[in-house]
């Protein structure tokens, strides 16, 4: 196990994969924010990790048209369980979610006070988790071929759209996916959904600058309540994080 930090309010330790399934967590402080960083791929089989889901997940699981479908299902949500239980000392095949009307889980019959979010793109899983206040995370596998300019039409702000626009080509897909999992980030924390316009407030597009909201509306100081964070991932994905309090630090379990 190897630990570093890569930013003043980032300690990334590195883990096998084999330590979902057991894992050791560290105390969850009311400052921090702990994000589980996991690859939904195994070395042979789903067994222990199924084993882990509800009677509804593995129905649920069984209804995936194609295997790497219901193997990432499976192992995202097994890890979720394993990890969760591990911080509320519980074993994770006995944990109950509940869900908001705009689908946010929450951890039913356990402490309020523990709050998480979980995202999962291509091969790659997060779990955020944070105490005392609402938390989103989002995950993204930034794919090329992407249609920036209609998805940014339909999705973002004039602001960010004109942000995007003055950037190089080179730097637009990006800038793209770091706005999106900025957006994202906000809503999930926010359990909204898009039940919330995203032209309603404006992220900072810019990769070369701290991710942050710059604008809210109607309500102009809305803004100031909640954090943003860019999040380390691996190569070829971006990551974001939103928090209603301030951070003071991030320690990322990186598991491959």
């Amino acid at each position: 196990m190897v630990s570093r930090t890569t930013l003043a309010q980032i300690k990334i330790t590195e883990l096998s994969r084999a330590s979902l399934l057991e894992p050791s967590v560290p105390n969850l402080l009311s400052s921090e924010i702990h994000i589980w960083d996991f690859p939904l791929t195994i070395k042979g089989s789903l067994d222990r990790y199924s084993k882990l889901l509800s009677q509804d997940e593995v129905v649920r699981a069984a209804r995936f048209r194609f295997e790497k479908d219901a193997r990432r299902f499976t192992v995202a949500r097994a890890s979720v369980r394993s990890i969760l239980g591990a911080y509320v000392h519980c074993g994770g095949h006995d944990l109950h979610f509940e869900y908001s009307r705009q689908g946010k889980p929450s951890l039913d019959g356990i402490s309020p006070n523990i709050h998480f979010s979980v995202s999962h793109s291509g091969e790659l899983a997060m779990l955020a988790l944070a105490l005392d206040g609402e938390i989103g995370v989002d995950l993204e596998l930034m794919r090329p071929e992407v249609e920036i300019q209609k998805l940014s039409e339909r999705f973002f702000s004039p602001a960010e759209r004109d942000s995007l626009r003055a950037l190089s080509d080179n730097h637009r897909v990006a800038a793209f996916f770091r706005c999106w999992t900025c957006k994202e980030a906000f809503l999930k924390a926010q359990g909204v959904g898009l039940s919330r316009s995203l032209d309603s407030f404006d992220v900072e597009v810019n990769p070369e600058r701290p991710a942050r909201i710059l604008a809210t509306r109607p309500d102009a100081e809305e803004a100031q309540r909640w954090s943003m964070r860019d999040i380390p991932a691996d190569a070829g994905y971006a990551a974001a994080l939103s928090a209603r309090a301030a951070i003071s630090s991030i320690q990322i379990s990186r598991c491959r």
